[in-house]
């Protein structure tokens, strides 16, 4: 368990680097926060 605020975000930043970033945009597009683009 992180202990303090400083190792939460360390260990948030260490987290972004195990998704893959088309299941991001996934996810996002599926969530409907995908922006329409004409």
């Amino acid at each position: 368990q992180k202990r303090t605020i400083e190792d939460t975000w360390r260990h948030v930043g260490e987290l972004v680097h195990a998704i893959d970033p088309t299941e991001c945009a996934n996810y996002l597009k599926n969530a409907g926060y995908a922006s329409i683009k004409t």
